[in-house]
């Protein structure tokens, strides 16, 4: 009978605590540990021009804080949220950039968040990285399933460790404004094979040889940005022996040495495509006829290249065109009459 009345108590004593614990959570309060490490975050930064982070204050919910996410059933922080929303196209925009960001060094006390967050959008504060390495601490912040860091003045090599976030749906690196990233190995990138969206910008990738190999490895892409990465066509594949790209719809390769559209290309394999940009690629030569495999395309960019002769017309059989831009080749005939459009 006191066995049984002791194990009564207990029973009282965990739930009255699990209760307790769950009024919290309700309440808003965040787990002490990690205010202490977004405490130790804010510590890094030296200058905050928006005051996005103004609201961190010691003894005050975490839960609460500007940028900050929680969990409504654990507590934990599950989103960070600093991206710099200031700057918008126009006469300052470069200026704009470096006005309202963030300033100072990513602290490692992120580590403290590493089992529970899942989203960190440190994107456009361009003076952020303050021409440091990009922190090779985040790769072990095992469950981020986004991570945006482009833009945030990191300069160097892009490190490897970044393939450990194998939960990854989201990731999108580079600095437009400061191109000084490169890597000459990319295939860690192989390991996220969660990946739908990837957003690589300005990141020099000229030292590269696998790169088509190491991107068609990931199934689930649906968005594929490699823009302006130094990448070049003379060693990749002509085709490819199995193409796992079956679900990718939007494919940036603008800005890269391309040089030509001669077949046989691995691209008209990719027949998901409903967006392809080419423009400024180098690319010579003339349409192919495979280019109309692309039966889904929807917006097709091809400007500023040195294509010339007269437009297949197999490309008739793109019949969701919306949008096709063509400027800044030499391109023979009527447009509209070789896509079977009315005059």
């Amino acid at each position: 009978m006191a066995a049984a009345r002791f194990l009564f108590l207990v029973t009282l004593a965990t739930a009255s605590s699990s209760i307790d614990n769950m009024n919290k959570i309700l309440n808003g309060s965040c787990i002490p540990a990690e205010r202490a490490a977004l405490l130790s975050f804010k510590a890094g930064i030296t200058s905050d021009p928006d005051n996005r982070i103004a609201s961190w204050q010691q003894g005050h919910d975490c839960c609460r804080w500007s940028g900050v996410t929680c969990s409504s059933r654990t507590g934990h922080v599950i989103k960070l949220d600093l991206r710099n929303r200031s700057p918008t196209l126009g006469e300052d925009f470069f200026v704009g950039f470096e006005d309202h960001s963030l300033r100072g060094q990513v602290s490692s006390s992120l580590l403290a968040l590493r089992r529970s967050l899942r989203y960190l959008d440190l994107s456009a504060n361009v003076v952020l990285g303050d021409a440091m390495a990009m922190p090779v601490f985040l790769g072990y912040v095992r469950k981020l399933t986004y991570l945006a860091l482009s833009n945030t003045g990191f300069r160097g090599r892009v490190p490897s460790q970044l393939g450990n976030m194998t939960r990854l749906v989201q990731l999108d690196m580079g600095n437009f404004l400061y191109p000084e990233l490169y890597s000459d190995d990319i295939s860690w990138l192989g390991h996220l094979r969660s990946l739908g969206h990837l957003r690589v910008r300005s990141v020099n990738l000229s030292g590269v040889t696998n790169w088509v190999h190491t991107v068609n490895a990931l199934p689930n892409l649906v968005v594929l940005t490699l823009s302006s990465c130094g990448l070049h066509m003379s060693n990749a594949p002509s085709s490819l022996l199995r193409n796992n790209l079956t679900v990718l719809e939007e494919l940036d390769f603008s800005g890269n040495y391309l040089n030509s559209l001669a077949t046989p290309n691995w691209l008209w394999d990719v027949t998901s495509l409903k967006s392809l940009s080419l423009h400024g690629c180098e690319l010579s030569g003339t349409f192919p006829d495979e280019l109309g495999n692309l039966t889904l395309l929807e917006t097709f960019d091809i400007s500023s290249n040195n294509i010339k002769g007269m437009i297949p017309g197999t490309l008739q059989k793109m019949c969701n065109l919306r949008s096709l831009s063509l400027g800044g080749n030499n391109i023979d005939g009527d447009t509209a009459t070789s896509m079977g459009l009315p005059g």
